[in-house]
C-alpha cells in the first residue's frame, strides 16, 4: 500500500506532489490518451483530448486561491501542463458520473459499542488496469486546516474517499442528475475542502452546502456518533439521516424531495470492463437492497464490514477501492489486491496519526 505524506503550504505540498509521482501521472494521461484513440479509431485522440481540457479550463475561476496555488505547484514538479492536472481532477463532473459505488454506514445497535462504523466500494467502469496499481493513500498535514487522508491517485487533489483527524470520514457516490453545470469548484475539490474544516459530521456537511454544487453525488459523511448521507444536485439537496443504526447508499437518490431531479441512468461507455446491467438504476437499487439485508445481521465489526464490501452482490469488476472507517478510532483498513475486485483481497489496517 503506498502511502504518500505531504505537509506545508499548499505550494510545497503540490509541488511535492508533482515530483514525486510524475511518472505514475504520466501513466494516468498516456491511459486518457490510449481510450480516446479506441473510441476515435485513432484519429481524433489529440483533438478530443485538447477539448476535454479546454471545457476544464472553465472550472478554474472556481477554484480557490489556495488550490490554484497547489494545482499550479503541482504541475511544475511533475514538468507537465496544469491543464492536464485540472482535467484530471474534474474528469467526473465533466463525464456526468459515470462510477458506480456501494457505501454503508452502521451504528447504535449495529456495532458492539454503538459507535458508528462506513465502509465504501467505489467502481469504476474504465481504466481499471491502471488505476488499481497506482491507488495512493496521501496522508495531508496542511499548513492551515485539519489533517486528513484521503485514497486516491496520483495527480488527484480532490477527495472522494477520505477521513480527517477529527474523526470525520467522507465517501463520494454518483448520481445522475437531470441538470449539471461547470459553474462551480469540482465536486471532489469541493468536498476536500469541507473535510480539511469541518471537526464534526454536521460541520462537514454545511461546508459542503456553502458552496454551489455541478453534478449530482451521494455524499456519505460519517463520525463516532453522527452519520448522514447529502443528497445533492446542482439546484438542491436532501438529508438522510439513519434508520435503527443504518445508513446506505448506492447510484441514486432514495428520498421522495430529490427524485424529481434524478436522470437517466448513463449507457455502458466503449470497452468499460462492467456489463450493460451495470448502468441501470436496477443495479442501483439491488445493491442497496443487498446492503440493507446484510448489514441487518448486526451487531457488526470492520471485519464484517469488509465481507460484506466483497459479496458478490456488491463488488463487481470495477471495484478498484474498498475501505472500511472506524472514525473514533481513526483507523481504516484499505483493500489491496492484484486485481477487481479489490474488495475480495487483503484489506490492511492503517493509523495515520498513531
Amino acid at each position: 500500500m503506498r502511502v504518500v505524506e505531504l505537509s506545508g503550504s499548499p505550494g510545497a505540498r503540490g509541488r511535492h506532489h508533482g515530483e514525486l509521482l510524475a511518472r505514475e501521472i504520466r501513466v494516468m494521461r498516456l491511459a486518457a490518451l490510449k481510450y480516446l484513440g479506441k473510441i476515435t479509431l485513432y484519429v481524433g485522440a489529440w483533438p478530443l483530448y485538447a477539448f476535454l481540457k479546454g471545457l476544464s479550463r472553465r472550472f478554474r475561476p472556481y477554484l480557490t486561491p489556495d488550490l490554484n496555488e497547489e494545482l499550479q505547484a503541482m504541475a511544475e514538479g511533475a514538468r507537465l501542463p496544469r491543464a492536464t492536472l485540472l482535467l484530471i481532477n474534474c474528469l467526473d463532473d465533466l463525464a456526468n458520473n459515470i462510477p458506480r459505488c456501494s457505501a454503508l454506514a452502521v451504528g447504535e445497535r449495529l456495532t458492539f459499542k454503538g459507535q458508528y462504523l462506513a465502509g465504501r466500494n467505489l467502481d469504476y467502469p474504465l481504466f481499471t488496469e491502471v488505476l488499481l496499481p497506482l491507488q495512493t493513500l496521501f496522508q495531508v498535514t496542511p499548513e492551515q486546516g485539519i489533517p486528513y487522508v484521503s485514497l486516491a491517485w496520483p495527480g488527484y487533489l480532490g477527495v472522494s474517499t477520505g477521513l480527517n483527524r477529527a474523526g470525520v470520514a467522507l465517501a463520494q457516490l454518483s448520481v445522475m442528475s437531470r441538470k449539471t453545470t461547470i459553474r462551480g469548484m469540482p465536486a471532489a475539490l469541493r468536498y476536500r475542502q469541507a473535510l480539511e474544516k469541518g471537526d464534526t459530521a454536521m460541520a462537514v456537511a454545511r461546508r459542503v452546502l456553502d458552496q454551489p454544487g455541478t453534478i449530482g453525488n451521494n455524499l456519505l459523511i460519517c463520525a463516532p456518533r453522527e452519520a448522514v448521507v447529502l443528497e445533492l444536485a446542482p439546484s438542491r439537496f436532501f438529508a438522510r439521516r439513519p434508520v435503527a443504526g443504518l445508513l446506505t447508499v448506492t447510484n441514486h437518490f432514495q428520498s421522495l424531495a430529490m427524485s424529481a431531479v434524478q436522470g437517466a441512468f448513463s449507457r455502458r461507455p466503449p470497452y468499460s470492463v462492467l456489463d450493460p446491467q451495470h448502468f441501470t438504476e436496477a443495479y442501483s437499487k439491488a445493491r442497496d437492497a443487498k446492503l440493507r439485508e446484510l448489514a441487518a445481521a448486526g451487531p457488526l465489526t470492520p471485519k464484517d464490514l469488509q465481507k460484506i464490501l466483497g459479496h458478490p452482490q456488491i463488488a463487481n469488476p470495477g471495484t478498484v477501492n474498498s475501505v472500511v472507517f472506524d472514525p473514533e478510532r481513526l483507523t481504516l483498513w484499505v483493500a489491496t489486491h492484484d486485481k477487481t475486485p479489490v474488495s475480495r483481497g487483503r484489506f490492511v489496517e492503517l493509523k495515520p496519526w498513531s
